[in-house]
């Protein structure tokens, strides 16, 4: 059953999911970026993933039968930074490139690293900040990290407190985003402002990440 790259809905923050667990995610720990799916990954691909000496540690695909309602594909230790089989998103915390290698890590309870071929053209690497802006919205602790008019500038009163705030630039550590102040149904006639906020400081993430609106 194909089930491709449609973004329906469902809120997904930093955290991963795999058989129904769930943990919260604050750093980038050292991260270069992340491996996520490429744009030419389809039904006949699988995701492959190596231990540090080649050999094969686990194989899956998004393209499954989901009769019986379950990833046939699971593996216990695999917990990696976001990850849903249903809607195919994957990321996976790149730590290293290697010359024919990315290490990532595959378990984020655990730290368990783990490798994918860089020449795998099922993957691909993105950094955090191309990452961040093309998920749906991001979440934010508006007390401590509260929207900006310019970054470093003065605080912006945002009137509409149940608006999704859209990512639209990424500057350094400071995010622009925009947020609808209209009827919240897109359409000619809505209306948008924007301001800006902190996405990290040094290694710590101070955004939550929602893929799906």
């Amino acid at each position: 059953m194909e089930r491709f790259g449609t973004l329906l809905s469902l809120v997904l923050t930093f955290t991963f999911f795999v058989n129904g667990a769930e943990k919260q995610v604050s750093t980038t720990s050292n991260s270069l970026g992340l491996i996520v799916l490429s744009d030419v990954y389809s039904n006949k691909d699988f995701i492959q993933i190596y231990n540090e000496d080649g050999s094969l540690w686990h194989k899956f695909t998004f393209y499954y039968d989901d009769s019986d309602g379950k990833f046939e594909y699971a593996n216990e230790n695999f917990h990696p930074f976001a990850f849903h089989p249903d809607y195919f998103l994957l990321a996976l915390k790149c730590i290293r490139k290697e010359v024919d290698r990315y290490e990532v890590i595959a378990n984020e309870k655990t730290g368990l690293k783990k490798y994918v071929k860089a020449d795998d053209p099922s993957l691909k690497f993105e950094t955090w900040e191309n990452h961040i802006l093309k998920v749906f919205a991001v979440g934010f602790d508006r007390k401590v990290n509260p929207v900006l008019e310019a970054p470093q500038g003065r605080v912006k009163k945002v009137t509409r407190q149940d608006a999704p705030f859209h990512p639209v630039e990424v500057r350094g550590e400071w995010l622009k985003i925009k947020w609808d102040v209209t009827s919240g149904t897109e359409s000619k006639d809505t209306k948008y402002e924007s301001g800006w906020v902190r996405w990290r400081r040094g290694e710590k993430l101070l955004v939550e990440l929602f893929y799906l609106d």
